[in-house]
């Protein structure tokens, strides 16, 4: 099983994680959140979390799910990814969380591809005429 590690402004992270429990109704195994705070230093974050890593990594390896790119919280991941190893993902949302959770035993790859489709196919337009999405 591929774990998962959300690295995020404040508590953007752990709202995600508590939509998570509450759709699944369970807290999924190996899913954690890191709390970025403002005066954050990403070397010293990124050192405090290669023990995280080693945790959540079983075998299959480790996907790190970011908020904005350029942040704080995606340079402090950038500073954890190994190729093939612990990958990271930014522009984290729901549905980017949930595809990840619910598919996590396919490879790191596939499983890549899954969570980034998963993202982009949520984002519509919802028109106030027919209630239909675009």
């Amino acid at each position: 099983m591929i774990g998962i590690l959300i690295i995020s402004h404040e508590q953007f992270g752990a709202s995600l994680i508590d939509c998570v429990i509450h759709i699944l109704g369970e807290r999924p195994p190996l899913l954690l959140n890191h709390i970025v705070s403002p005066a954050a230093d990403p070397d010293t974050e990124a050192i405090k979390l290669q023990a995280v890593l080693k945790q959540l990594d079983q075998g299959d390896g480790v996907l790190i799910l970011t908020d904005i790119l350029g942040a704080t919280p995606a340079n402090i991941a950038c500073r954890l990814i190994q190729d093939g190893r612990v990958e990271c993902l930014a522009g984290l949302n729901l549905p980017m969380l949930l595809r990840a959770v619910q598919h996590r035993h396919i490879p790191l790859p596939q499983l890549i591809n899954k969570v980034l489709t998963g993202g982009r196919e949520s984002i519509l337009h919802i028109s106030q005429e027919t209630g239909n999405a675009n």
